[in-house]
């Protein structure tokens, strides 16, 4: 945590976007269906994201109750069991409004900055 008179900010206070996880898992799966390592490899990697494996599986459980996703178990002998995840049409449905949402953020967030840089044409901040 820093403090800016004399407010307490963690480091990513503006910097996260709440949810921004799951169209992230949904588009994902978008791809490919696939097991929760591999949307924990996926998110890192595609999204910036690096989720917590307990966050991770109760997210895809919200998600599974929302209609979002499906899951079924696949068994192969001499393996370890896997739970893999797949997107139903609500999820794509959700993923599509998620990221008109996120693309008016993004706007936003982007006129914020190109303020800022008028204002303080010195700073390296953006």
């Amino acid at each position: 945590m820093s403090r800016v008179n004399g407010t307490l900010f963690r480091s990513r206070d503006f910097g996260t976007i709440e949810r921004f996880i799951e169209p992230c898992i949904l588009l994902l799966l978008s791809r490919e269906p696939t097991h929760g390592y591999g949307l924990m490899e996926g998110l890192e990697k595609h999204c910036g994201e690096k989720v917590d494996v307990g966050d991770l599986y109760r997210t895809l459980r919200r998600m599974e109750h929302d209609g979002w996703v499906n899951s079924a178990w696949d068994r192969k002998e001499n393996q370890r069991d896997k739970r893999i995840y797949t997107i139903t049409e609500e999820g794509r449905a959700f993923l599509k409004h998620a990221v008109a949402s996120l693309k008016e953020t993004d706007e936003l967030i982007h006129h914020l900055f190109r303020g800022y840089q008028k204002v303080y044409p010195e700073s390296n901040a953006i």
